[in-house]
């Protein structure tokens, strides 16, 4: 049973706004803008100082840096086509494409989505190159199987092992270490032993055919343009909900600097789902366990201003861990536009594997960039002379983690949720996999299905 609020102070007779969102990522943001088209008052909180979660940028000394999310996949048409109507087609543009993979230090190319470059890719032997033909065309043959959002029995059988598990079990080591562990560390900032055989069957399923865009102006130039176009409050971390004493509202209580509280009809939660249980009080026991088996693997994104150009350089390069460094990825964001960079610098954008996030996460800042310089200079020799700034970005959930069993629990807890009595109402990537297509088609369902309650 939900608590109500004994606040003596609170005015339940003035309503604040229709709907209160938490969180402006995307997918708080994509509710609040839902909410605005359809004449919906909304307020968004947000605890930190920016909005756009991991899909923000900064710019600073001439520099444009991503702080989280650093591309911006073609496949993402729902996100993809708002972006557009809002005006910002001409912002996002194609790149190069260009993906390296170092080992023992040799560094062995490729271009995104092409398969001829895949058949020549001498990172592989010649019986390891058949075997992930054969993985491509079993991961296409699965179908709807793979559909993460929409889970079938099947769905639930392939996430029976890891990937590491099944990989080990099927192929040779040099496929987990060498295609799956990297693509982990990218797309999921996690490891294969942590994400299931269905998690990397359905990453792979359209590889040779991906493709990936960037934004000229980074990734927060969305974002801030929403926040311009809705009321959003931020530094407002809220600490509370609660169904008020007057019947069918909620109240909302933020702490901070200037705490204070809201009353509305709704409220939509758009936050990493693992934190609900620490603002919603009186969750059902079963619906609150829920929301904790999400997993996320942190992130620790480490942006390297320096004063010299790398023009010869792939636009991703991955890392193995045998080569044991704390650094997963390395991006050359000249690649995303030329004019996001001063010239004759460069800008690089580390991201660490997830056993160096969750032990530097809480160490200094000057820490973290040391052990990164380090990696990185072995690499490209010479770097670290070069060095102008370095801005670290941590991120306590950073992506989730599919891990064995995690689609099912998350199918069961979406259909809670579905049955959840009420205008309490949640978004975000944590309902199916981390992705700025998931997030934003989840605040607009929520924004839809929030003012059907209402009856707006």
């Amino acid at each position: 049973m939900l608590s109500f609020s004994t606040n003596p102070d609170f005015n339940y007779w003035k309503m604040d706004t229709n709907v209160v969102i938490i969180g402006a990522g995307i997918a708080g943001l994509a509710a609040g803008y839902q909410l605005k088209k359809a004449g919906c008052d909304s307020i968004i909180l947000e605890a930190l100082s920016f909005v756009g979660g991991r899909m923000s940028s900064e710019e600073c000394e001439g520099f444009i840096i991503d702080k989280g999310a650093y591309t911006f996949p073609d496949a993402h048409r729902n996100l993809r086509s708002f972006i557009q109507d809002l005006g910002f087609k001409d912002h996002l543009v194609p790149t190069s494409g260009t993906t390296s993979t170092f080992s023992g230090g040799r560094e062995y190319r490729i271009k995104i989505g092409s398969p001829m470059d895949f058949l020549t890719y001498k990172l592989l032997t010649g019986r390891n190159k058949r075997d992930m033909i054969k993985l491509f065309l079993y991961a296409q043959s699965l179908g709807k199987a793979l559909d993460i959002g929409r889970p079938t029995s099947k769905t639930f059988d392939l996430e029976r092992q890891s990937a590491a598990e099944y990989l080990l079990e099927s192929f040779d080591e040099e496929i987990l270490e060498k295609i799956a562990y990297p693509i982990f560390s990218e797309v999921f900032l996690g490891v294969p032993e942590q994400n299931s055989k269905l998690a990397f069957l359905a990453t792979i399923k359209n590889l040779t055919t991906f493709k990936i865009l960037a934004f000229t102006e980074g990734m927060g130039v969305v974002p801030e343009q929403l926040m311009r176009e809705l009321d959003v409050r931020l530094n407002s971390p809220v600490v509370k909900i609660a169904p008020a004493s007057r019947e069918g509202l909620y109240e909302i209580h933020v702490g901070g600097e200037n705490p204070r509280s809201y009353l509305a009809e709704g409220v939509i939660l758009a936050v990493p789902l693992p934190l609900v249980t620490n603002i919603v009080d009186g969750l059902p026991e079963d619906l609150a366990d829920g929301f904790r088996s999400i997993r996320y693997a942190p992130s620790i994104v480490t942006a390297l201003a320096v004063d010299r150009e790398y023009p010869a350089t792939s636009m991703i390069n991955n890392l193995l861990r045998r080569d044991d460094g704390v650094i997963a990825t390395v991006i050359f964001d000249h690649h995303k536009s030329p004019h996001r960079i001063p010239k004759g610098k460069s800008l690089v954008t580390v991201i660490l594997c997830e056993p160096a996030c969750r032990m530097l996460f809480a160490e200094p800042d000057g820490k973290i960039t040391e052990a990164v310089l380090g990696d990185v200079n072995k690499l490209y020799p010479g770097f670290a002379d070069k060095l102008i700034f370095s801005r670290i970005y941590r991120w306590a959930h950073g992506a989730v983690q599919l891990m064995p069993g995690s689609v099912r629990q998350q199918h069961e807890l979406r259909k809670m949720l579905a049955e959840l009595r009420g205008n309490l109402l949640f978004a975000g990537d944590g309902l199916c996999k981390s992705s700025l297509e998931i997030s934003f088609n989840t605040g607009v369902e929520a924004a839809n299905r929030i003012m059907e309650r209402l009856g707006l």
